[in-house]
C-alpha cells in the first residue's frame, strides 16, 4: 500500500524488517524525548500488540526518510493497549456490539519536521499527522470494518483530536506504560463520520472523506516469519518477556508455525534502563 503525496511523500505499510526497525526506533526516540519512556539499550519500542497478525504499522516517508509512524491495533482476544487503563469503558463498547481498533505508538520525527517560528512548526506537524491519518481512517473503516477508532492521548492534545471529531469517553488517568504521564481516552465513531462533516468543516471533509482509499488487508500479503518475530519481540523489546500466559497462548494460536512459547522462555528483556527520561508533557 502506498498513497502518494507532494514532495515525494507517501504512506506505506511496514512489511520489511528495516522499515519496522525505523518505525520502532522513531517511536522510542520520540517517546524518550517527551518523557514517555526510559532510556534502553535496544533503542526500539514495540509491544505485544505489534506481534498480532492484523496489526498494521503505517509509515509516512519523505523519499527515504521516515517522517511519522503509527500502529493500528484491531480488537482481539488479547484486547487493546489502552484497556490496561480503561477496561470498563472498552468493555461497555464491546457489549454494545461495537468493533473497535486503537491507534498506538504514534510518533512524528521532530528532527526532520520543519522547525522555526512556532506557528509554522505546529502547522507542519499537523499536516504530517493528517497525511498519516487518512489511510488509517480508511483502513479502519473500510478494510477492517471497524465502528470506532480509539486512542489514549495526553490531555494537552485533546483540542487537536476534538477537531478531528474524536470524543472523550474516559477521563484523565495515570498511564503507567508511558512513565505515569496523564492520559484521556478518545474515540472516533466511524459510522457517523459523514453526518454534517461536509457543512461543519468542508476542509476536513475534502481532505479525509471526499476521495476514499481502497486498501488491502495486511494479512493478505504480510505475516511475521520466525526470525523477525524473535528479533522484534524477544530480542529487541520486552514484549514476550512481559506477556501474560494467556497472551502467549493467543499468539501460539495465531502463529502455530512459530515456536512462540520457546521464544518467550528465552526472551531477552533488552530493556536495561540506563537512566530515566526527564518527564514532561508534550
Amino acid at each position: 500500500m502506498a498513497t502518494q503525496q507532494q514532495n515525494k511523500e507517501r504512506v506505506e505499510f511496514a512489511t520489511r524488517k528495516e522499515h519496522f526497525e525505523e518505525a520502532f526506533r522513531l517511536v522510542y526516540e520520540e517517546y524518550l524525548r517527551k518523557g514517555y519512556c526510559s532510556q534502553i539499550t535496544s533503542g526500539m519500542r514495540a509491544t505485544i500488540y505489534n506481534a498480532l497478525p492484523e496489526t498494521v504499522t503505517f509509515c509516512l516517508w519523505r523519499e527515504h526518510t521516515l517522517i511519522a509512524t503509527a500502529s493500528l491495533v484491531p480488537d482481539s482476544s488479547i484486547g487493546l493497549p489502552m484497556e490496561k487503563v480503561y477496561p470498563e469503558e472498552i468493555q461497555v463498547f464491546r457489549e454494545k456490539g461495537r468493533k473497535l481498533c486503537e491507534i498506538s505508538l504514534l510518533a512524528l520525527n521532530s528532527d526532520v519536521i520543519a522547525k522555526g517560528i512556532l506557528p509554522l512548526y505546529l502547522a507542519e506537524r499537523l499536516r504530517c499527522l493528517y497525511l498519516l491519518f487518512k489511510p488509517i481512517l480508511w483502513y479502519a473503516r473500510k478494510t477492517a470494518v471497524c465502528t470506532d477508532i480509539c486512542i489514549a492521548v495526553n490531555p494537552v492534545h485533546k483540542p487537536l483530536y476534538s477537531s478531528l471529531y474524536f470524543q472523550e469517553f474516559g477521563g484523565e488517568r495515570v498511564y503507567e506504560s508511558v512513565m505515569g504521564n496523564p492520559s484521556i481516552a478518545m474515540k472516533l465513531d466511524l459510522t457517523q463520520l459523514e453526518n454534517g462533516t461536509e457543512k461543519k468543516t468542508p476542509g476536513l471533509y475534502k481532505l479525509f472523506l471526499r476521495n476514499s482509499l481502497e486498501l488491502k488487508k495486511i494479512s493478505e500479503f504480510f505475516r511475521w516469519n520466525e526470525q523477525d518475530f524473535n528479533y522484534f519481540f524477544a530480542e529487541k523489546s520486552d514484549a514476550l518477556n512481559k506477556a501474560k500466559p494467556e497472551q502467549i497462548e493467543c499468539l501460539t494460536r495465531y502463529f502455530p508455525e512459530l515456536p512462540i512459547k520457546q521464544m518467550a522462555q528465552q526472551a531477552n528483556p533488552a530493556y536495561s534502563h540506563e537512566r530515566p527520561a526527564t518527564k514532561k508533557c508534550a
